[in-house]
């Protein structure tokens, strides 16, 4: 599926992947590797977890619209 889409895709793609990684991690193990590796309530993890957020609207869009960049 993001084998074949643009750059804007792949890397919306990508980092829904690893906001939904990190979820696993905190339901399965009690892990949050984000605030692990930046530090609990850093600037850096806020923006890490706002460029999730960002992604996952990105994509709930990308079911209603096509995207302008691949038009796919």
């Amino acid at each position: 599926m993001l084998k074949q889409a643009c750059l804007l895709c792949k890397i919306v793609g990508a980092i829904a992947i690893i906001g939904a990684l990190n979820w696993g991690l905190i339901a399965a193990i009690n892990l949050n590797l984000v605030e692990q590796v930046l530090g609990a309530g850093t600037t850096a993890t806020r923006v890490v977890y706002g460029l999730v957020g960002l992604s996952g609207i990105a994509l709930l869009v990308s079911y209603f619209t096509v995207c302008p960049a691949c038009k796919k």
